[in-house]
């Protein structure tokens, strides 16, 4: 690997969209110092799986005692609680280490969601993308065919399922289906629901070099020690490495942004060490790509031009819920005769998007959301019952039994979430081990969001028991929210420098040469999981950088 001090571009933040920069910057010519605080881990380093080291203890995320959020409770008088930034994977690869590298697009109602929501509730800054869903999807493609998807398009036709140019697919076929999947197709398509096998990020055979799934049952939370889910790691940085033309420097904290008096960017001042000497590295071009909480907080201690007082605002988590059943009649899922499921993993094979759109005179809830479909049986297995749920004594021994004995169904909601400007990154006096004050955030949902996640759910339910399902858990999204992986928003993106942080190619108004490529730019949460866009966004802009 080369030693480049003096790069046409520095990329701060090696995952999703750091990774990617990388890649296409390279493979244009261009020199590329990639920063990363946290170490360089290989497949091999996350053996043995140990669900309380890894699950509990969060070994590969940043602790919460010395590197936490400081989330303003809205539910106890804003009092600052210390949060663990569960969604960070604290390594080269950044939480694309720990996904589940769920993968499907934003489509068109995202990018145009006054579309669907033509009256926002008071409040709320809903707005359309100032690009369109037709213009993303050559990015998409590139994404979904250079990091490895596997799946189906158009096995339902839109709206049950993403939209896809005739003719297109994923490179591979679907991972192996859940034993429940004909079951849960059969019980939704009665009420004129689709359910369809889900786009991963994970080889359901052997592709660019690397192996098909093992169904091993370690996804989300873990390191993959098989090397068949898609990282930056295994994927796009590993191209931008062989080029030549990239220095990737793990364990370098990247402290502060630094600028020049005439408005353009000048380099970033880091730290090779939490007590080091802070150095400093110019460049002409500066990509941040942190995830958008972390970027907010950069472009703040940065003291980067603010004049609309818009940085940090607006931002986003998803909409969540999630609800359990249990089929008294089913046995517990397994392999079949013929070993064609997969086994009991925490992989969900199933995605549903009927309720994307809702169309239901008894609701004012337009923008809704999707659902990813899993087996309770491993998303709550025993370490997390005792730690998750408190179950204890005969309630814990009635659970387990229950679990592996009969058949039941887990849904995990993802909606739309309205944009407020309250809902904010702010800094805190403490600081983090390489002396970064602490993000303090500023967060509740709009009782928009909370409704919605009420109704998806008891549709769904609804559905399963009318199959024979018994309710287990029903929990819809709170008002309070310490801190949900999916975030978005700080530093918007638009047309407009009075109303935005970022123009339409996500440099900012103020400082040219600086770029912000996590989901910092979206101007709206959407309702999918954010990878995937994050990273054709990427692609479209990397390639359009001088």
């Amino acid at each position: 690997m080369p030693r480049i001090d003096k790069p046409d571009v520095i990329v701060v933040g090696s995952g999703a969209g750091g990774g990617t920069a990388a890649r296409v910057l390279t493979g244009r010519g261009k020199s590329v110092v990639v920063f990363e605080k946290g170490p360089q881990r290989r497949a091999d380093d996350f053996l043995p799986y140990d669900e309380l080291h890894y699950q509990e203890h969060k070994a590969l995320r940043p602790s919460v005692q010395t590197d936490p959020l400081i989330y303003m409770d809205p539910t106890k008088g804003h009092r600052a609680t210390p949060s663990e930034k569960w969604w960070i994977g604290n390594m080269v690869g950044g939480s694309t280490m720990i996904w589940e590298a769920n993968l499907p697009r934003y489509t068109a109602e995202d990018f145009s969601v006054l579309t669907v929501m033509r009256d926002s509730p008071p409040g709320t800054s809903t707005v359309n993308w100032p690009w369109s869903y037709e213009e993303f999807v050559p990015h998409f493609e590139r994404a979904e065919w250079e990091w490895g998807v596997s799946g189906k398009m158009n096995q339902w036709p839109a709206p049950h399922q993403e939209p896809s140019r005739p003719g297109y697919d994923y490179p591979m076929p679907p991972i192996r289906q859940h034993a429940s999947t004909v079951f849960l197709m059969q019980a939704f398509q009665k009420v004129g629901m689709h359910p369809y096998l889900s786009p991963r990020g994970i080889n359901s055979r052997t592709y660019n070099g690397r192996p098909g799934c093992p169904f091993c049952g370690y996804c989300q939370g873990y390191g993959c020690a098989v090397n068949d889910r898609a990282s930056s790691t295994n994927t796009v940085l590993a191209r931008a490495l062989t080029s030549g033309r990239c220095d990737l420097r793990p364990g370098h904290c990247v402290t502060r942004i630094l600028w020049k008096k005439n408005g353009r960017v000048r380099g970033v001042e880091y730290k090779a060490e939490p007590n080091g000497k802070p150095q400093v590295m110019e460049a002409d071009t500066v990509v941040v790509s942190i995830q958008a909480i972390e970027s907010a907080r950069l472009f703040l201690v940065s003291e980067i031009p603010n004049p609309n007082h818009m940085i940090g605002r607006y931002l986003t988590y998803h909409t969540k819920g999630s609800a359990e059943l249990c089929f008294k009649n089913q046995p517990v899922w397994d392999e079949g005769p013929d070993r064609i499921f997969q086994p009991r993993t925490s992989l969900g094979s199933l995605q549903l998007r009927d309720l994307y759109v809702i169309n239901d005179p008894s609701t004012y809830l337009t923008k809704g959301g999707k659902f990813s479909i899993y087996d309770p049986f491993t998303i709550y297995p025993v370490i997390r019952l005792l730690w998750g749920l408190r179950l204890w004594g005969k309630p814990l021994q009635d659970r387990m039994q229950e679990l592996r004995s009969r058949g039941g169904v887990s849904f995990s909601f993802t909606g739309e979430t309205m944009s407020t400007w309250d809902n904010r990154v702010e800094l805190d006096a403490r600081t983090d081990p390489w002396g970064v004050p602490l993000p303090r955030v500023y967060y509740e949902h709009h009782e928009y969001d909370m409704a919605l996640s009420r109704y998806a759910l008891q549709r769904v339910v609804d559905v399963m028991v009318a199959a024979g399902g018994e309710l287990r858990r029903f929990e819809p999204q709170g008002r309070a929210n310490a801190g949900y992986g999916h975030n978005h928003g700080t530093l918007r993106a638009g047309t407009d420098a009075g109303s935005s942080v970022l123009d339409t190619q996500c440099q900012s108004w103020d400082v040219k040469g600086l770029y912000v490529l996590d989901a910092a730019w979206m101007p709206t949460a959407g309702a999918s999981n954010p990878g995937l866009t994050t990273i054709a966004n990427a692609y479209r802009v990397a390639e359009s950088i001088p």
